[in-house]
């Protein structure tokens, strides 16, 4: 027979960012190789709305998710023309001991995000933590145009053996830059199977400080 039940965010620290590094840590510790991905939507002059899921690549020191781009993409170019812009998480089959023993799908949005580009003397950090896939493709693949692949895997091939062969560190490429998003409101939503979802919702405050409470699905 079927059954129906409502979620229950059970307990919630009093800023956001504390239970997005619950959640996140918990997830990254089943997801491939510790990465999470997150999804951004920006405004585009041509498509209107355009979204992809990138990967997450953590915390600014003021607790505000970072994104790492080039700045010959269509991404940065959004960004560029218009700062407002909505991201959101999606994580499956996650345990959060703080929510009980059963595992729970958990969507993490925000709202209301500004965009804001860090000041060249940031990068050189967040570069150093890029995987080597990641800085050759910086360097190697044209973003959004077309490509005979073959050409292409052997353009990668060939300069992955040059880089290997010097024994030098890629430098960081004058395009490269991130971006980190400053949220007017966080919302975390947790559902089981057969569940109504809950929700719990942050909202800055004029203060600067942030107010929580559930909402309805």
């Amino acid at each position: 027979m079927s059954q129906s039940a409502v979620a229950h965010i059970e307990t919630f620290p009093p800023e956001p960012v504390t239970l997005f590094k619950q959640l996140i840590d918990a997830f990254s510790k089943q997801s491939i190789d510790g990465l999470t991905l997150m999804n951004l939507a920006t405004v585009d002059e041509e498509f209107g709305v355009l979204n992809r899921n990138v990967l997450y690549r953590g915390l600014s020191d003021d607790d505000c998710i970072i994104y790492v781009t080039q700045r010959f993409t269509r991404n940065f170019k959004n960004l560029q023309a218009n700062t407002k812009c909505s991201i959101a998480f999606f994580m499956p089959q996650v345990v959060l001991p703080s929510q009980g023993p059963n595992p729970a799908l958990w969507q993490v949005r925000l709202i209301g995000a500004t965009a804001e580009e860090l000041p060249d003397s940031q990068l050189d950090a967040w570069w150093e933590k890029e995987l080597l896939s990641s800085k050759i493709r910086d360097y190697v693949f044209p973003c959004g145009q077309p490509v005979e692949y073959q050409e292409l895997v052997a353009k990668h091939d060939q300069f992955l053996a040059d880089h290997l062969a010097s024994g030098q560190p890629l430098k960081r490429p004058a395009t490269y830059t991130a971006f980190k998003f400053r949220a007017q409101r966080w919302d975390f939503l947790k559902v089981g199977s057969g569940q109504i979802p809950d929700r719990v919702q942050y909202r800055r405050q004029p203060n600067g400080e942030w107010l929580a409470t559930h909402v309805s699905t």
